[in-house]
């Protein structure tokens, strides 16, 4: 059997995973990022997590064709480097492809960790069969992952799909845009309800957290549930402005299916049900019905099991542009 290792490094979690390309994992090891400890902590833990995955496994290195990896940032793929990370320090710049491959000897490709859980999605979740599938993670940011026939589109080499980065109406008082993930993501979902709170709005938000300060996305939702008025203000806003995202990246890329994951996806009827009519409501009328928007299937291991696909190069890689 033909196997591969995948990891993920993550702003909170890495992970390492080994597996033959399909929808289970043969083993997986877990860990918590130590900010502190920086990107050669990092680095340290993975290699012993490595070592669990093979083992649970009941694999050896030996039996290891390649190895993936999803990193949170933005990396440049043709060179294995990672550009920078915005949660640790260390990583600018650092050849993580070639750290790698030396470290346990097999090819090693890296790609952002929102292209990867896209290509997992793609091939073995809810994009499974289609051709154009756009896919965001909506977590404590937002990222995003466009597969087309089953390839991670990489841009000019430094990725694309970054529509966390893209540029919504502000949905406050404030003139001009903001980013989508500073209005959609997770953190910025509980920042605004946390700060109409301390400007002392009225809300069941502080009882059902225990206090303004630990007042997060998911108390938001289950506040809209009982009629609260702030919380369906932060959850109308939020279902606008993602709304707005993704029917511009419909105009731009007319993928046949929106796959969305993360923490706010798991969000229920009130979060997906206005954002489909608004998404509807907003969408270029040619590509009416050629689309629909849905909740992703794998879960906490997507980017592991992406990576592993990576490894396997079941992603061919697409022929990139040279940059001047």
């Amino acid at each position: 059997m033909t196997l591969a290792i995948g990891i993920e490094i993550g702003g909170t979690k890495i992970q390492a995973g080994v597996g033959a390309g399909d929808e289970t994992l043969m083993g997986l090891a877990r860990g918590a990022v130590d900010p502190s400890a920086g990107a050669e902590g990092i680095r340290g833990a993975l290699v012993e997590l490595v070592d669990k995955a093979l083992a649970k496994a009941g694999a050896k290195l030996g039996d290891v064709q390649g190895l993936g990896i999803g990193f949170g940032g933005p990396v440049d793929t043709r060179r294995g480097r990672v550009l920078r990370s915005f949660h640790v320090e260390g990583w600018s710049d650092f050849p993580l492809a070639k750290w790698a491959s030396q470290q346990w000897g097999v090819p090693t490709w890296v790609e952002n960790d929102a292209s990867i859980a896209g290509l997992a999605e793609a091939h073995l979740g809810a994009g499974k069969g289609l051709e154009r599938v756009f896919y965001f993670t909506i977590g404590s940011g937002i990222g995003g992952g466009f597969i087309v026939d089953g390839r991670i589109d990489p841009g000019q080499g430094l990725g694309s799909a970054e529509v966390g980065h893209s540029y919504v109406p502000h949905p406050g008082k404030q003139r001009g845009p903001v980013k989508l993930e500073h209005v959609c993501s997770g953190w910025s979902i509980g920042r605004r309800a946390r700060q109409a709170l301390q400007d002392g709005e009225r809300s069941v938000l502080t009882e059902l957290a225990g206090g303004i300060e630990t007042v997060t996305a998911e108390h938001v939702y289950r506040a809209a549930e009982k009629g609260d008025a702030l919380a369906c203000r932060i959850l109308e806003e939020t279902t606008d402005a993602l709304a707005v995202g993704i029917s511009n990246v419909l105009a731009l890329l007319d993928p046949q299916r929106f796959i969305l994951g993360g923490g706010v996806s798991l969000m229920g009827p009130l979060f997906w049900e206005p954002l489909r009519q608004k998404v509807r409501r907003l969408e270029f009328p040619v590509y009416s019905g050629t689309y629909d928007i849905v909740p992703a299937m794998l879960g906490e291991q997507t980017v592991v099991l992406g990576a592993v696909l990576l490894g396997l190069r079941r992603d061919p890689p697409r022929r990139r542009p040279s940059r001047s």
